[in-house]
């Protein structure tokens, strides 16, 4: 029987994944039951929560050994937890999904469907999506059409980060290793056979929202810098749009000395001149910055992540020639398998409380 993984990265949500894993767990079991022929499979990736995900997560493991998780050592964000997510996934399809349901586990047996007619990427995409506000919705529109004009790789419109992908595809994804991920266009890029699948986006279950202004504006920024190299071709079109105009202003000046006889202080000139060209040289120099510093951080040749400990991973997961599993395999003394009971109670693990910067201020102890 075929598998199916689904990948789904956390951070904070304590609140939201019991829920969350009920209807996952329910909808398998309703396509199992139509004979779809399908056997799931739930990889979760704790970013490094510094609340109870953590432990939800291994009493979770530890009821149902369909469930594995990947704890990482250190916060990474969430387009390299789900790269984590990608390198553990050994199924025949491969389902990235989120915690907060927003994105309901239901249309997942859709996406299998359009799999086996044999599409290789189905793109899930919002048809509405409530509960948003109206900046937010203002925001994502003017990203993709800012996106779609100067993008080198085209993007589905209304389309995040929730898909489904066939095995080949999983595993030409893995190759790649950039630091500065934009994954709903890397997957675009890959090219086979893609569709879309158009959903009704539901409101957030629980919690609240782990994508703030800031860290959508960093995602927009990888996406421009990572997927195109626009911003440096505009750099060359101001430059021309700048020195054209202080070519005709020249021409002017000329003019008017010759023809009126006034020699003008020309002191506002300068004023204007001076800031747009010192504005377009400190321009120019931020963008150029911006891709010699993800140079810089690809050269040096760090790991995406790290993992701190793993539940319900066997052995046999961390063969991949992938340098983050091996440095997993080495780190992680044994895969920490959860023991199966019969009870949804909590661990004897305790997680160290964690300031809002991230950093943990002791280590994990026996409770």
């Amino acid at each position: 029987m075929k598998t199916v993984s689904i990948i789904v990265p956390c951070y904070n949500e304590e609140e939201v994944l019991p829920e969350f894993y009920k209807r996952s767990v329910d909808a398998a079991a309703a396509l199992q039951n139509d004979g779809a022929g399908w056997e799931h499979e739930w990889i979760y990736v704790n970013d490094c929560s510094s609340d109870r995900t953590g432990n939800v997560l291994a009493a979770l493991a530890a009821n149902d050994p369909r469930v594995k998780v990947i704890n990482l050592a250190r916060n990474r964000g969430h387009q390299i937890a789900v790269t984590a997510g990608l390198d553990f996934a050994h199924g025949d399809a491969v389902v990235i999904i989120d915690a907060d349901l927003q994105d309901p586990p239901e249309v997942i047996a859709r996406m299998l469907s359009l799999i086996d007619e044999g599409f290789d990427i189905v793109h899930a995409q919002r048809t509405q999506r409530p509960g948003e506000t109206v900046f937010k919705l203002w925001t994502a529109k003017l990203f993709y059409t800012m996106l779609r004009r100067i993008g080198d790789v085209k993007v589905v419109e209304n389309a995040g980060d929730f898909r489904c992908v066939s095995k080949p595809v999983a595993e030409t994804m893995r190759a790649f290793r950039e630091p500065h991920r934009f994954l709903r266009g890397m997957f675009t890029h890959l090219g086979y056979e893609q569709c879309i699948l158009q959903y009704d986006r539901d409101v957030r279950h629980a919690g609240e929202s782990k994508y703030p202004f800031v860290k959508m504006a960093k995602l927009a920024a990888d996406a421009v810098f990572s997927m195109s190299s626009a911003p440096i071709r505009a750099i060359l079109w101001a430059a021309g749009i700048t020195w054209g105009l202080g070519f005709v202003y020249l021409i002017y000046s000329i003019v008017t000395f010759f023809t009126v006889g006034i020699n003008e202080p020309g002191w506002t000139s300068a004023v204007f001149l001076l800031t747009v060209y010192t504005g377009l040289i400190l321009m120019s120099i931020a963008v150029i910055g911006q891709y010699i510093g993800r140079v810089f951080e690809q050269g040096q040749d760090r790991p995406l992540y790290w993992v701190s400990k793993t539940h319900n991973i066997k052995s046999d997961q961390f063969e991949l020639s992938i340098p983050e599993v091996e440095l997993a395999r080495r780190t992680v003394v044994d895969d920490q398998e959860a023991t199966t009971s019969s009870s949804m109670a909590e661990p004897k693990v305790f997680l160290a409380e964690r300031p809002a910067d991230g950093w943990a201020t002791g280590l994990a102890a026996s409770r």
